[in-house]
């Protein structure tokens, strides 16, 4: 917390939102890092995942009602926003499973295969629940952390949305892209996907500052997630 008061003061950016930021924005990154290159026991590492979703909730909603002391507020969604969440969730889905059928020959699957051992998606069972928490929760959630909470307060700290949007990406991006690095995908992959992520996490982004709506964000990228799980499903289990 020390390094973000320093470098808000050296850098004259407003030192509130630079602090709210930075309570959140590693947080899913080393989660993952812990998850699959620090802890061996399935356990510790679960209850660590755990506390970090806990945290990257309850942060930002303390924030959003005791630090800037805003009231809840119901927004009232477009029906245009959910179209366009819509079309650009199956735009990138197309994207997504084209880049499969070139490429995916070049995925090691074994090395994907023995890294899921330790989180127990290997099982059927457990994978299926996996992918429902992932659709429908995890990617909501994230939407609530990335675009709207990093994404408004990156507004605020830079004092315009492209800086705000591009925060949120590179942050997004760079949570995946560590999970990716770690279950074993070569670097080029790895670029591409992030080159990926980072064009959606923009897109997302931007249809929240749009739309004012967290789940216009979530259709799309829980349209995105049906196409990444499905593939997964074909790799592991096909």
């Amino acid at each position: 917390m020390y390094w973000a008061i320093l470098y808000a003061k050296e850098m004259r950016l407003p030192l509130s939102p630079l602090i709210a930021i930075s309570l959140v924005a590693f947080v899913p990154s080393i989660s993952i890092l812990f998850t699959l290159a620090v802890s061996d026991n399935e356990f510790i590492s679960q209850v660590f995942f755990i506390i970090c979703k806990i945290w990257i909730f309850a942060v930002p909603t303390i924030w959003y009602f005791r630090v800037d002391k805003n009231r809840f507020l119901w927004v009232e969604k477009e029906i245009e926003g959910f179209r366009i969440a819509a079309l650009s969730g199956m735009m990138m889905s197309v994207i997504i499973l084209l880049t499969w059928s070139l490429f995916g020959s070049t995925i090691d699957v074994e090395s994907m295969i023995e890294e899921l051992e330790s989180t127990g998606l290997n099982d059927l069972s457990m994978y299926v629940a996996g992918m429902i928490y992932w659709i429908f929760f995890n990617s909501l959630l994230e939407e609530y952390v990335f675009r709207w909470f990093i994404t408004t307060k990156g507004v605020e700290l830079f004092g315009n949305e492209t800086g705000g949007i591009i925060l949120s990406a590179f942050l997004f991006t760079l949570h995946h892209g560590i999970a990716l690095y770690l279950f074993g995908f070569a670097w080029w992959q790895i670029l591409m996907a992030c080159i990926g992520l980072l064009s959606a996490a923009a897109i997302w982004s931007w249809l929240y500052l749009r739309f004012k709506s967290i789940w216009v964000c979530w259709l799309s990228h829980s349209i995105c997630d049906v196409a990444v799980f499905g593939i997964g499903y074909v790799l592991i289990f096909g």
